[in-house]
């Protein structure tokens, strides 16, 4: 198992010693789990439809969603080594930020469903959103992304709507979901 581990650090540049206690029993307990996550992050890192650059950010702005500070440094160094600038980094760590608030914003309207605060306006600077960095098809699929991960169906539907409109199709879509999936699983054991 510990050879797995060192495979699963070496595949996300983490250094080989890096350890935790949920490590260490999942090692200790020789869980199978460790093979298949080592697998699913290969995986959803070598998308087909996303070119490395792209892959590297959407797991970005998901490690930043998540809090993951060893992850996120992980895929900023793998974005910037596919070519990511500052810019494009700095871009999908604030989606995320953006994101969190208007998940949490529109997921609370989704629920209660009145109309007082379905008419309110959100009052919440979104300048990024009108001319990213990334352009508007890959910005509104990092968003929805972590729209995803965040549990906002209202916002899952509109960025996955905004993305297809964009000119992007469902297998683009389809692989940033399953890499939001598989970054989300593997910061459960990496943290």
């Amino acid at each position: 198992m510990n050879e797995t581990i060192k495979e699963l650090l070496e595949e996300l540049g983490i250094q080989p010693e890096y350890t935790n206690s949920v490590l260490q029993q999942l090692a200790a307990g020789e869980s199978k789990y460790l093979r298949d996550l080592k697998m699913n992050v290969k995986s959803v890192l070598a998308s087909e439809q996303l070119s490395p650059k792209e892959t590297y950010l959407v797991a970005l702005a998901i490690a930043t969603n998540n809090n993951n500070v060893i992850l996120c440094n992980s895929f900023s160094y793998k974005a910037k080594e596919n070519g990511a600038t500052d810019a494009e980094i700095a871009e999908a760590q604030a989606c995320a930020s953006l994101l969190s608030a208007n998940n949490i914003l529109y997921r609370f309207r989704h629920f209660v469903e009145k109309e007082p605060y379905n008419n309110a306006p959100a009052r919440l600077r979104m300048n990024i959103m009108m001319s990213p960095v990334l352009g508007k098809e890959f910005f509104e699929l990092i968003s929805l992304a972590v729209s995803a991960v965040n549990g906002c169906e209202m916002c899952v539907k509109s960025h996955e709507a905004s993305v297809i409109q964009a000119g992007s199709d469902v297998s683009r879509v389809w692989d940033s979901i399953r890499i939001a999936s598989v970054i989300t699983s593997l910061g459960k054991i990496i943290f």
